[in-house]
């Protein structure tokens, strides 16, 4: 493959372990299911995405490569790309370009992956969308993992949801004057997919942007075989079928770790008092 496959060589250690001091510091997380994750059983492990999808993957593919030296290889929206700085972090944590030819490659090559199905839409959440799986019709990865005979890892994330209160989302800016604007000029069909990607006006710490402290909870689940689909990766139904199995025990995973976070009182006065604000 060519530069769409940036790296094949890991980072530092030290990358991951500066990523893990952060998130702890800030979002306190709790990470369960680790010895779900075996190093000599490549899988492609499949996500929830939160609002912004600002903690979604980083931490679970920190702490993967700290204690189990599985170096995940998220598949990212192209945008990742785009930013300077963020650009070389994430590309050295292993992200990247989505498409189904990096992805059967890194298959190819024996690598463990990661991908949000939900992908744009579902970091561009509206209200009331709070840890819904907006996955329409894609059984993409689906696909891949009967193809090469991955298993499904399945992984849910909580708290990612609360780090921000959304104020206006794109429903009600394709409902002004602007969406309106945007329709006409054709840049929400251009850009936005009609305007469904548009992200959400957003508030973190009172009217700021800065996220609130939510602790953040991970769970990675036991892993889900493809083996009796074999052949049927074309197949509509068995497609599906995989994809229902997905998406079911993720829902399942993210009620558990609700249950934990709504029992879980050890929690430091100064988050507390953000977090109301």
């Amino acid at each position: 493959m060519d530069s769409i496959i940036p790296s094949a060589s890991p980072p530092p250690k030290k990358l991951a372990e500066d990523l893990i001091r952060l998130f702890d510091l800030y979002f306190s997380p709790r990470i369960y299911g680790m010895e779900n994750a075996a190093l000599e059983k490549p899988a492609l492990y499949v996500s929830n995405h939160t609002v912004y999808g600002l903690t979604d993957g980083f931490y679970t593919g920190a702490v993967l490569y700290q204690r189990k030296n599985i170096w995940l290889r998220a598949l990212g929206d192209n945008m990742h790309t785009q930013v300077p700085v963020w650009r070389k972090i994430a590309q050295d944590m292993g992200m990247v370009n989505g498409s189904r030819e990096v992805c059967a490659e890194l298959m190819r090559q024996k690598q463990h992956i990661m991908v949000f199905p939900g992908g744009t839409r579902e970091v561009c959440k509206n209200k009331g969308e709070a840890y819904q799986l907006i996955w329409k019709q894609r059984v993409g990865f689906a696909h891949m993992a009967i193809e090469f005979g991955y298993d499904i890892v399945p992984v849910a994330s909580v708290g990612g949801e609360e780090l921000f209160k959304i104020m206006v989302d794109s429903n009600d800016i394709m409902a002004s004057p602007l969406g309106r604007l945007l329709k006409l000029t054709g840049i929400a069909d251009r850009y936005f997919k009609g305007g469904e990607n548009i992200p959400p006006v957003a508030r973190g710490i009172g009217f700021s942007g800065w996220p609130r402290p939510e602790r953040i909870y991970i769970k990675i689940g036991e892993h889900i075989p493809t083996a009796e689909y074999r052949g049927k990766e074309d197949d509509p139904d068995a497609l599906f079928d995989l994809r229902g199995k997905v998406e079911a025990t993720i829902l399942e995973m993210i009620d558990e770790l609700k249950a934990f976070r709504k029992n879980d009182t050890d929690e430091e006065w100064w988050r507390k008092l953000l977090k109301q604000l």
